[in-house]
């Protein structure tokens, strides 16, 4: 088997002719659109305190966390205990290029948070917003989700309260400005408690579609409403996606979450008691035998800690890049991940790493922080490699690996690698060909 080292003439080269063509692709990449599960961590009812949580995802089924999976946001210390969660964070993009995230900021109160942010990671005027006023009599104020209405040109936030100590129902508010909000008003009531309510537009469908969280009889299944607008109205004989009676999801389900993907919709849940975060795909959303729940071969944020998201599109253009999680192989810290990345990491691979701290060993190609570059690493690599040149498919990778003349390894190949690690040859890594 024919061993291939880049000479140095011959990285030269490659930098010189190559990399401006990768960050050609960097900016088509920067054009692309991710797909982010905006989260709490923490049971019920204290869970929220810690703040709110991403990860990204470049097909809506693949997730990774974001931010080395620490808070992206935290409400301001000055906050009263009561009202200093971020349970059921909801975020949107907007038109005028911010995103924009409302969350449920306790168990027990009138009102809801508000912060935007240009990157999702620099968040600015978090704000309570005073949604019932004194003389109203409400518990609960939960689970707001928030959509840009393109056709009203307004923000439209959905929640559920019980006034009165009556039947939770959904209200709606709207805003321009997130300065002033309009009174809130009954959004949708089908005569039983409903809660968790997101809206997503069905442009090909030419109708709205709203997940709610049922809980007649004390069933909790997820339905599924149309309407013709935003703000309705809404179908009241609405079928089960998932839950006790849908027939693929047999656990109790909230927290829905839908959106499209290519020409595939996607509906994330919250298997609440049982523990894990869920996802069923259908082409046809309105016809309930069409659901499939694809939780299996997903990887969606982990549970039990994990709940009540969110999964809103977002151009990565706008999301800072450190954010991400592919960031961890721009091994040469420059805010790209490009040919020169890889130089790096395969100048070190099954290397000796030893004695390095651990910044040195990631620097070195470590990605995974087990303390070497080895074959785990590698696929990680590829894997954010491919991930951060989406708008190329999943063959980024092997052509830039072609470009150099090199074939991609084999499974036999990479096996090879793997042995050699566990073997520790301590010598630099070559491209096998």
């Amino acid at each position: 088997m024919k061993r291939l080292s880049l000479s140095k003439t011959a990285q030269r080269r490659f930098l010189a002719v190559f990399v401006p063509l990768m960050l050609l692709g960097g900016v088509a990449r920067a054009q692309g659109t991710g797909y982010i599960y905006a989260y709490f961590k923490g049971p019920w009812p204290d869970g929220g305190h810690s703040g709110v949580y991403l990860s990204y995802s470049p097909d809506g089924l693949q997730f990774d966390s974001m931010n080395n999976d620490q808070p992206v946001f935290v409400p301001p210390a000055a906050w009263s205990d009561a009202e200093d969660q971020t349970r059921d964070p909801s975020v949107v993009y907007g038109p005028d290029g911010r995103f924009h995230m409302v969350w449920t900021s306790g168990i027990s109160t009138k009102t809801i948070g508000y912060a935007s942010s240009a990157n999702l990671k620099d968040w600015t005027d978090p704000q309570l917003v005073e949604v019932w006023g004194p003389r109203v009599t409400v518990d609960h104020t939960w689970a707001p989700e928030i959509l840009y209405d393109e056709i009203a040109e307004h923000y439209q936030i959905v929640f559920a309260s019980n006034l009165d100590n009556d039947d939770h129902k959904l209200y709606s508010i709207t805003t321009d400005d997130f300065s002033t909000y309009t009174a809130p008003s009954v959004f949708y009531y089908n005569n039983a408690t409903v809660i968790d309510a997101m809206i997503a537009r069905d442009v090909a469908g030419g109708q709205y579609l709203m997940p709610i969280k049922d809980e007649q009889n004390g069933q909790k299944n997820i339905r599924l409403a149309t309407g013709p607008t935003a703000a309705g109205p809404w179908t009241t004989d609405n079928p089960v996606i998932v839950g006790p009676t849908s027939g693929i999801e047999p656990n109790a389900t909230e927290g829905p979450s839908i959106i499209k993907i290519g020409d595939t919709w996607h509906l994330y849940y919250d298997a609440y008691g049982a523990g894990y975060l869920g996802v069923a795909t259908s082409d046809d959303p309105t016809d309930p035998s069409s659901w499939v729940n694809r939780t299996a071969e997903s990887t969606m944020p982990v549970g039990p800690n994990a709940h009540h998201g969110t999964v809103f599109a977002a151009p990565l253009a706008g999301i800072a890049f450190d954010l991400l999680p592919f960031s961890r192989s721009d091994l040469t810290d420059d805010g790209v991940l490009d040919a020169s990345d890889w130089l790096q990491f395969n100048a070190n691979h099954l290397a000796d790493l030893s004695g390095q701290s651990g910044a040195q060993q990631a620097l070195a190609g470590d990605l995974d922080g087990d303390g070497d570059n080895d074959y785990d690493d590698f696929a990680l690599f590829k894997r954010d490699y491919n991930a951060y040149y989406g708008g190329a498919g999943t063959g980024a990778f092997a052509a830039m690996l072609r470009s150099l003349a090199i074939p991609e390894p084999t499974t036999l190949v990479l096996a090879l690698f793997a042995a050699a690690g566990v073997l520790g040859t301590g010598r630099s890594a070559r491209v096998l060909g």
